[in-house]
């Protein structure tokens, strides 16, 4: 017997025999908590002795023993040898005691107090957290909801003789807990209202009849009559078609046969008896059939050289040929926006812009020029950027080949947004590139309430319903992907997917194919994709995890299912977790252990969760977080519609704030009204919050519910279109939830000889390395890197130093150049290149070899000569667990080309990124190379752009000027180091002029030590430019971390070369709008300005998207929006928040 199978059993038995002499193990053993969970307990208790068991997280069925000793937690592995038998791995030779189960190791090593070979004696265990006794209770009641017996806690084994209704009783209660383990997701609900209903009342009819002397058991056939149903309905169509077979082998007429099905009608026969004769029957006709045939293969002659003459095969063609199938190209209504075109910088004239998807064709027409020529007719192929405005939502400048930009005005930020997605949707549509660069991927999530659809589910599936909806020309176009999960289904596998088939072929005319379902229980995910893109996806994988009553039951969980779409890898998780608002808790560990337990991914990424495994992570669901408020006054602002109070309220965004479960994954801002729990049948958003119960009433207060929620790789593309609700399915107490997506596809590699040449130069270099993990255990680290693009799994050597932490709970290893390894890519292809990543993972050197963190760097912009800064947060198993940040570089031999591939979806960009040829003057000097702003990836990435001299103001564009200018990358050696202004070139843009607010900036620069800026040139010849420490690594503490300019931004527009927390300003030295220096100053005019003020550009992109595009609603910002926008620094939001306390806004 292996350990693995043999340990959890010898610990159920010994539980239920162990004397209480001896300590118990649910006293110490917290089963399925982390590593850092563990030490936060320990460290909580602080007190030397203070101990508890674990499970292992780096070996199976192994445990680990945590031991507290001087504010330092040590860590012993316990494994089991071949017998099954527990021992604590030692070091060195020393023979290891052996026991027969955990509590006898445990008690052992107690009796022995200091003199044990540990670190210290145990002394005092830190209890468990055993919620499950009164959640198992709340859990057990929705699993038996429908019966008609009342929930007891407990049941005598003896019982008065005569009492039949406690013996009926007792048998009740075993078979509901039968009933309870029993996976139906695979079953219709009529059968499981029949299994109900025999439970229920027909068990005690057939026990009374069979007391009577009647054995025929009719409740219990009738339960398989209902069964039965599609089995009796298949049999007929099958000794249908075996009599067809048999008249296609008979020649004479009068032998052919005439199929009569059998009939209970009349005949005084038990369902069992029916069933079998049928059977019977069918077996006969086979083997009757078979006898036939092989009369006929006998009797057919050699026709091998016998041909039909052709009047012969025109009859049988004819005869042969199907019927015609229905029309199934697309029906995508023309598309008009009412814009205002500039003239002299003015925007007065009007345009109707008409975009032809199905076409492929884009029109600009003028009120005066009602007809259509070359100059206002424009196909697909000829636009090649549309550049957004991040100063006015409404603006667009279109550049089409051949001709001058043109700036648009539209009526608001949404119609210039759906202008966009349909020029993207065009041109994605009729791109005659063979790879696909982009896919749209529909995701939706329905609580069914076990009840069938009552309804039409083309809403849902189209996106138009309450929130953020598509509008009715991009709904009208098919997703590439559909993806539903539903709860508590009601229907069948089989009538499900043909459910969603037929849906989508009514409403979108398109067919498509199941690729993958997964269930479990009643939570089923379902994933159907359009046939075109079968030869794109691979690797169909799919795994649940049970999170009910003690982590055995199916009721609560997940369903997942994950693929490979050429090169980009995607997941999706459809949840079901704990219910009751008072179980944040247990939902949160129920997240925790979803992303652990899903066996989903490459088996070399074994031991992390799916969050670092795949590309793109979807979890939807119902995840039951609910907002924590008084039930009247949630109706009250739900009947005023007020969404932005009750958001403020919701369990999950609390929960993200805290990082306690779904950190750094985002949610795209919600528009509708709370989907549960609403009354069944009646539209509208009427509440029925109140749920009788038979163990009393529960208040059900109004939520949401039913959510979806993503995660991705940096550097990869991901825009959310739509997010909203639908309010024509009333048949459950959910209101079903839509999404939609648009994302980014890595190309498939493909090898050439030129790859092969180029490969032997390139190498992924790093000039050092620093982590902040949390931990209190003390030992040396070591650095594992993952990726598709390496061969083999990569360590460095083990950490040397230490830099010194201002906390006890976090250890700050570090690793330099001559102590990390150089990665070698399998291949040279830097287009293949740029969309790869590396996923780095923090273990311990000790025995225990567990992760303490892991993080994932993208190589997009790491093609430089210089060594580039990056920083990225730990986490492990969905908690988060440090930072690590350091300095790397793709080396490319010499050859820093610029990559050839252009994406689909890059056809949209901000005037943040684009660098327009019209505003460089040619006498001015070329600045150092634009990175991009940095966004969520609710946004997707934003590509590098460039500043190029233009000869003439009347610059006309060509598709070669427009990628060079997204993604070209200066072959000259950049400075690791920005350049002096004083010194060097002179930047471009004035300097400007302070405004309100940036006092915060004032007063705290002289507290600030900013580094000398030197050029390479100046700096010492014994001093190379990758030994000095860049700004990014100027000292680790237990700050958050931050976003890290790259070097060749640092000091571009400000004098503050380190953008590091300023010190707290104190009060007396703080302006005041009386101080006459400060009544002086102008107020920002814009969002843009205030930011870029503040030194905090990078957020411009993350203000705009997120609404906060107006200077007059800047008092109303508050941190939890910062957080929201997914500004993740404690320090920028003090550098803001001080900042509008100071503007006067009046």
């Amino acid at each position: 017997m292996s350990a693995i199978s043999w340990m959890p059993r010898t610990y159920g038995k010994v539980i239920q025999r162990r004397i209480p002499k001896k300590m118990s193990a649910t006293s110490y053993f917290h089963k399925g908590i982390s590593r850092l969970h563990a030490e936060e307990l320990l460290m909580r208790a602080r007190d030397d002795g203070t101990f508890l068991l674990r499970d292992s997280e780096s070996l199976a069925g192994a445990y680990v023993l945590c031991l507290l000793y001087q504010s330092r937690v040590h860590q012993y592995r316990i494994l089991p040898d071949q017998d099954g038998r527990l021992f604590v791995q030692s070091e060195g030779n020393v023979e290891a005691v052996r026991f027969n189960n955990i509590e006898d190791l445990i008690q052992g090593y107690l009796v022995r107090g200091d003199q044990n070979g540990l670190v210290c004696g145990l002394r005092k265990p830190v209890p468990t957290d055993r919620p499950e006794a009164v959640e198992a209770e709340s859990d057990e009641e929705e699993i038996l909801d429908g019966f008609c017996i009342p929930t007891a806690p407990y049941l005598p084994e003896e019982v008065p003789s005569g009492t039949d209704r406690h013996v009926s009783k007792t048998f009740k209660y075993g078979f509901l807990s039968n009933f309870a383990r029993l996976d139906l997701s695979c079953c219709d609900g009529e059968f499981v209202d029949g299994i109900k209903k025999y439970i229920d009342s027909g068990m005690e009819k057939d026990a009374s009849l069979y007391r009577a002397g009647d054995d025929m058991m009719p409740e219990f056939q009738q339960l398989l009559e209902i069964a039965g149903k599609g089995l009796q309905r298949e049999l007929d169509v099958f000794l249908l078609k075996l009599s067809l077979c048999k008249d296609l082998l008979t020649q004479d007429e009068d032998d052919r046969s005439r199929h009569s099905g059998l009939t209970m009608n009349g005949v005084a026969m038990t369902y069992i008896s029916f069933l079998a004769d049928k059977l019977q029957n069918c077996h006969s006709h086979v083997l009757k059939l078979e006898e036939k045939a092989h009369e006929v293969v006998k009797q057919l002659p050699d026709s091998s050289y016998d041909y039909l003459d052709s009047d012969e095969m025109r009859e049988l063609t004819g005869a042969l040929q199907q019927m015609p199938s229905p029309m199934s190209s697309l029906s995508i209504p023309l598309s008009s926006f009412e814009v205002r075109s500039s003239k002299a910088g003015k925007f007065t004239s009007k345009v109707t812009l008409n975009v032809d998807i199905r076409q492929g064709r884009f029109y600009a027409v003028k009120p005066s020029k009602d007809f259509l020529d070359s100059s206002n007719t424009f196909t697909h192929d000829r636009i090649l950027q549309l550049v957004k405005s991040t100063s006015d939502n409404s603006r667009l400048d279109v550049i089409i080949e051949g001709k001058k930009k043109t700036s648009y005005m539209f009526e608001n930020a949404h119609a210039r947004e759906n202008f966009c997605l349909q020029i993207r949707h065009m041109k994605s549509l009729h791109s005659k590139e063979e790879k696909v660069d982009q896919i749209s991927v529909f995701i939706g999530t329905w609580n069914m309430g076990k009840s069938a659809p009552d309804h039409t589910l083309k809403h849902w599936l189209k996106c138009n319903g309450e929130g953020k909806s598509l509008d009715r020309t991009l709904s009208r176009i098919p997703h590439d992907i559909y993806v539903i999960g539903t709860q508590e289904s009601a229907l069948n596998d089989k009538d499900w997917v043909n459910t969603l088939k037929a849906s989508l072929k009514a409403t979108l005319m398109v067919d498509v194919e199941m690729l993958e379902m997964c269930n479990l229980w009643g939570i089923r995910v379902v994933v159907l994709i359009n046939p075109q893109h079968r030869h794109c996806i691979s690797h169909v994988q799919k795994s649940s995890v049970k999170t009910g009553i003690a982590n055995a039951l199916g009721n609560k969980g997940a369903s997942a299912v994950s693929f490979q779409f050429n090169g980009t890898s995607i997941c999706f998780i459809n949840a079901h977790l704990t219910s009751g608002d008072e179980r944040l808790h247990r939902r949160n560990q129920n997240f925790r252990d979803i992303l652990k337990g899903l066996s989903l991914g490459p088996k070399s990424f074994e031991g992390f969760d799916v969050s670092h495994k795949f590309h793109h992570v979807f979890f939807f669901g119902d995840l039951n977080y609910r907002i924590v408020e008084k039930v009247d006054v949630v109706l009250k602002r739900a009947e005023d519609r007020d969404i932005p109070f009750l958001l403020d309220r919701d369990q999950l965004r609390k929960t993200q704030f805290d990082k306690d479960a779904f950190f750094n994954f985002n949610e795209s801002e919600i528009n509708f009204m709370p989907t549960y729990r609403l009354y069944r049948g009646k539209p509208g958003y009427k509440y029925d919050w109140k749920k009788v119960k038979k163990t009393g009433e529960r208040i059900n207060v109004p939520s949401w519910c039913d959510r979806v929620l993503w995660h991705s790789y940096p550097g990869t593309f991901i825009e959310n279109n739509a997010y909203g609700s639908v309010e024509n399915l009333l048949n459950s107490d959910h209101r079903p939830v839509f999404a939609s997506f648009t994302v980014g596809i890595a190309s498939q590699f493909v090898q050439s000889q030129a790859m092969l040449t180029e490969n032997s130069s390139i190498r992924i270099l790093f000039n050092r390395i620093e982590a902040q993990v949390r931990t209190c255990v003390r030992q040396h680290f070591i650095l594992e890197f993952y990726s598709s693009c390496l061969s083999d799994i990569i360590c460095c050597e083990s950490n040397v130093k230490f830099k010194e932490s201002k906390s006890s709970f976090y250890c700050c290893p570090e690793w330099h150049a001559d102590q990390l390894p150089q990665l070698r890519p399998m291949f040279g292809d830097r287009d293949y290149l740029e969309e790869q990543h590396i996923l780095i993972a923090v273990r311990g050197c000790d025995d225990d070899d567990e992760s303490y963190g892991e993080c994932v760097v993208s190589l997009k912009d790491q093609f430089s000569p210089d060594f580039q800064c990056f920083e990225c947060v730990l986490t492990h198993n969905g908690e988060e667990t440090g930072k690590l940040r350091g300095e790397m570089r793709v080396s490319m031999g010499g050859k820093y080309r610029v990559g050839k591939s252009r994406k689909t979806y890059e056809i949209v960009a901000l005037d943040t990124e684009y660098q327009d040829p019209e505003d460089i003057h040619p006498s001015t000097p070329r600045e150092g190379r634009h990175q991009p702003v940095s966004m969520s990836s609710s946004v997707g990435i934003q590509l590098p752009s460039n500043g190029h001299s233009s000869p003439a103001r009347q610059t006309r564009y060509s598709s070669d000027e427009v990628l060079l200018r997204l993604g070209q990358e200066s072959s000259s050696p950049e400075p690791v180091w920005p350049l002096n202004p004083t010194n060097g070139r002179q930047s471009a843009s004035p300097r400007r002029k302070p405004i309100m607010g940036q006092s915060v900036l004032q007063a705290s620069a002289s507290q600030r030590q900013v580094m000398p800026v030197v050029s390479t040139s100046q700096l010492p010849a014994n001093i190379r430019p990758s030994e000095s420490v860049p700004s990014c690594l100027s000292g680790v503490g237990v700050s958050p971390p931050v976003v890290m300019p790259r070097p060749a931004e640092l000091g571009r527009k400000h004098d503050i070369k380190v953008d590091t927390p300023p010190p707290p300003l104190p009060k007396k030295q703080r302006p005041t709008s009386s101080d006459k220096n400060y009544d002086g100053l102008a107020k920002p005019a814009s969002v843009q300005e205030w930011l870029t003020g503040l030194g905090l550009e990078e957020y411009i992109v993350l203000f705009l998207k997120s609404g906060w595009d107006s200077i007059s609603r800047l008092p109303n910002l508050t941190a939890p929006d910062l957080l929201r926008m997914g500004i993740q620094n404690p320090a920028h939001w003090n550098r803001m928040i001080t900042s509008i306390q100071e503007i006067n806004f009046t």
